[in-house]
């Protein structure tokens, strides 16, 4: 393979055969649209007849559907379109159907096989340069693919030029929203994406595997190209239509912008794909908990970087709506543990592009009936801070001095509790309450952990019996009918031991997106590129007759605490 043709047929041939893709015809494509009306019109009338025949009157069905679907797709986008439909002479079209949570309704089932997912190569487009390759669904163009073969003296990165420079924004196929989702620039090394083409100022990002815990790609199985997972597993026809469904989402940010007499507000849309560290995480976790459900502890260790908030909050989404093979649901509720306010709205904003639901979502931030009331109501994701459930706790008390009963009932009810940076949220006050009110059986069993916190310091963990010790008695905080999924960047001894879910390694953290990779794929910045190394002397002047008996340990640590803070040397550092 010597030429970016034959790369092309490779990814074509294997995308066809094993990944449930059937050929497009580029003589199809329609450049004004960036639309194959022929394939979207089969597609409602093989899976919506009846709608269909009510249109079909019309001699200018076919154009009227398509006007009406081009429309929609320019105000509402294609996200919207593809999830929710669009309308037409006011009938609600559906132009693709996504896997439901059960297999109770064979009826959905069976519309959800009839997606029809293409691939199509060399489409002449409205204006400037043609892509490699068009991804479709149902008609509807979702992706395109640059592809480099470093053999011929280009990678990656000139498909990266190719965008910025060579792909009009201007083009129907490019516009932001409106048509294509997602941009991949790919070579047999590496993956990069972006969602928005904006001329040279585009900007792509990493959608790499990462490499021995660093940027870039393992070495292929079975001759495999480092980025044959791009296209054999990301691209595979569940995968993105479950990406189409449950990941992509519109994030809006608002900026102020003062002027000399008022305050203006300018908003940003981002249309974000996950990376593929965060595609792969949750969908280890959900096909984990799917198969062993509720009563396990997850330690997913991302660096600063790896984008934890939208992670977070695809996980909740995806948790609240997870069935076994059995079709009953794994999780009552979804409680959401975090000290970041930002979280709040972005996880609400996001979880309700999925649903269009009110009430999925609820933020405790008053008081302990609004609690009760959540979890008595059965609500799919609660969010509280950490400081709220010894408030929670303590109000219930206070009630019940005063004659006011509070009844929570959690009896046969399961819990997914997502802890936002698990070594602050877990050990100590915070679990205890929160196992309090979660907890069907009591709490006698729930305090061993912040027992053993008050008990041991760090230091002293180094001995093999207080280790065990430590393993035995956290080990008890385990519950059949709760499961916690622990995001940190900085995981400490103890919190390895709680959340012991080992990953596909068999160790744990269950997952891992590493501080290096984040520091090269420049997410964050190497805060040892200029690290100085000193030495620092100092001199102990005994001051007293006496020689008392210190214990060694804790009079190092105080000599090394009183010299590290003395105001003699912060000015110096």
């Amino acid at each position: 393979m010597h030429t970016e043709e034959k790369f092309e047929d490779i990814i074509e041939r294997e995308l066809l055969q094993l990944s449930g893709y059937h050929q497009g015809n580029a003589d199809g494509y329609e450049p004004e649209t960036a639309l194959f009306p022929t394939e979207i019109i089969n597609f409602i009338q093989t899976t919506q007849p009846t709608q269909w025949q009510r249109l079909a009157n019309n001699s200018d069905a076919q154009k009227i559907v398509i006007d009406s679907l081009t429309k929609e797709l320019k105000s509402r986008g294609m996200l919207d379109v593809l999830r929710n439909g669009f309308k037409c002479y006011g009938k609600t079209l559906r132009v693709a159907y996504f896997q439901p949570n059960t297999g109770m309704n064979p009826e959905t089932l069976a519309l959800y096989e009839k997606n029809r997912l293409t691939i199509t190569r060399q489409v002449t487009i409205k204006i400037g340069g043609i892509p490699d390759i068009l991804l479709s669904i149902n008609g509807l163009p979702i992706a395109t693919i640059e592809l480099k073969n470093p053999f011929t003296g280009q990678t990656y990165q000139n498909a990266i030029h190719q965008y910025r420079h060579d792909r009009d924004p201007k083009d129907p196929l490019f516009a932001f929203k409106q048509r294509c989702l997602v941009h991949f620039a790919v070579d047999t090394e590496e993956v990069w994406m972006t969602t928005k083409l904006a001329g040279g100022s585009t900007h792509f990002l990493p959608f790499n595997k990462g490499n021995n815990h660093g940027a870039g790609n393992p070495v292929g199985d079975n001759e495999e190209y480092r980025t044959s997972y791009f296209w054999l597993e990301v691209l595979q026809k569940d995968s993105l239509l479950d990406i189409l469904a449950r990941f992509l989402h519109i994030e809006t940010k608002e900026t102020k912008i003062p002027t000399t007499t008022s305050v203006n507000y300018q908003k940003k849309e981002t249309l974000i794909f996950p990376r593929y560290h965060q595609l792969d995480v949750v969908s280890k976790l959900i096909a984990h908990t799917k198969q062993h459900k509720a009563g396990h502890n997850y330690l997913i260790q991302h660096s600063a970087g790896s984008g934890k908030s939208n992670s977070i909050a695809w996980l909740a989404h995806r948790l609240a709506n997870l069935h076994d093979n059995q079709d009953e649901k794994i999780f009552h509720t979804v409680v959401v543990i975090t000290d970041r306010t930002v979280l709040d709205q972005q996880l609400q904003n996001t979880i309700y592009q999925f649903d269009h639901k009110a009430g999925v979502v609820q933020k405790i931030d008053e008081n302990t009936q609004q609690l009760v009331t959540a979890l008595s109501d059965g609500v799919p994701i609660i969010i509280s801070t950490v400081q709220k459930f010894p408030f929670i706790t303590k109000a219930i008390e206070t009630l019940a001095k005063k004659g006011k009963t509070i009844d929570i009932t959690t009896k046969d009810k399961r819990f997914a509790v997502i802890v936002d940076e698990a070594h602050g949220s877990q050990t100590g006050e915070t679990a205890t309450e929160l196992r309090k009110i979660l907890n069907k059986d009591g709490i006698e069993s729930a305090i061993a952990a912040q027992l053993l916190e008050d008990d041991l310091e760090e230091d002293d963990l180094s001995d093999e019996a207080k280790k065990q010790l430590l393993k035995e008695q956290i080990s008890r905080t385990k519950q059949p009918n709760l499961s916690y999924f622990a995001f940190t960047a900085t995981p400490k001894y103890k919190t390895q031991l709680v959340f012991d879910e080992p990953g596909e390694n068999g160790e744990v953290p269950f997952h891992l997106y590493t501080m290096r990779q984040a520091i090269e794929e420049g997410y964050i910045k190497d805060v040892l590129a200029n690290y100085t190394c000193y030495d620092r002397y100092y001199e102990l002047v005994r001051i007293s007759e006496n020689n008392p008996d210190l214990p060694r340990r804790q009079a190092a640590k105080a000599i090394a605490r009183f010299v590290e803070l003395h105001p003699h040397n912060m000015p110096k550092k």
